[in-house]
């Protein structure tokens, strides 16, 4: 399946920003699976594309003169196949899968989610089956409530208050994982659904199967495993290390987001 995909992200600032430096992980992964035809990535100042420890494509840039608004444009073609049982392919060259291990802020877990998730760890059943009933009981558990939460809300929150989007699914599903000692990572991408105009930003894991020694592809939101629906930009311990754009500035006041995503299906 081949998409074009566009993503256009706005910052807008009640005061003059003096300088800001921006980090952007909008390039889509490139494997056995997903091929780029062709992208590009516009920012308001010339940036310097680098490869973080992730693997994952970045493009940095810094903007030292005063600005009320900020946009970052990413476009172009993909191509995608289905993954083989929603594994992804071999990726020699990546991190140790006990890197995803440890907690981090966001990904923290309680007695109760770690009790909520015992049942990860019986090998009787198999991988897949395990994963993707943790999945369902996460969706189900985390009812999927646009605005409910914000970037900054943690699984332990998102877990309590019973509502959350992908976002907050996936931090859920990677505390409940690692409390059990199994590596998962956090992908941030997009989900292509045909049955509508205006997409989002997507996020789901990827659960590492110590017996086939690859990384099984889960989205909970949608209560599956990931197809050639899906398009990977970036993997990471959790949405702090695969956000889209995140960066630091001066000034700027209050601040407003505008993110408008469209994917259409070309070939």
């Amino acid at each position: 399946m081949k998409l074009r995909i566009q993503h256009h992200t706005t910052y807008r600032y009640t005061w003059p920003v003096l300088y800001s430096i921006q980090h952007v992980r909008l390039t889509p992964q490139q494997d056995d699976k997903q091929r780029i035809v062709d992208w590009k990535i516009r920012t308001p100042a010339k940036h310097h594309s680098a490869c973080d420890h992730h693997g994952n494509s970045v493009q940095t840039f810094s903007v030292n003169q005063q600005h009320r608004e900020l946009t970052v444009q990413s476009y172009g073609h993909v191509e995608i196949d289905p993954l083989d049982d929603g594994y992804v392919p071999l990726q020699p060259l990546s991190l140790n899968p006990l890197v995803y291990t440890p907690t981090t802020p966001l990904t923290r877990f309680s007695d109760e989610m770690r009790e909520f998730a015992s049942f990860v760890t019986d090998k009787h059943i198999p991988f897949t089956h395990r994963i993707l009933t943790l999945a369902h009981a996460v969706a189900d558990r985390v009812v999927y409530t646009k605005g409910s939460t914000t970037v900054a809300d943690s699984a332990m929150q998102a877990f309590e208050n019973g509502q959350g989007v992908c976002q907050d699914h996936s931090h859920v599903m990677l505390a409940c994982l690692r409390a059990h000692g199994i590596p998962a990572r956090y992908v941030s991408g997009y989900f292509f659904n045909p049955n509508v105009e205006q997409h989002d930003s997507h996020a789901w894991v990827e659960v590492f199967d110590e017996k086939r020694q690859q990384w099984l592809g889960v989205d909970a939101t949608h209560k599956s495993l990931v197809q050639g629906n899906h398009c990977r930009l970036a993997v990471a311990k959790d949405f702090t290390g695969a956000s889209p754009i995140r960066g630091i500035r001066t000034g700027g006041g209050q601040e407003t987001l505008d993110v408008q995503v469209s994917i259409e299906r070309v070939g």
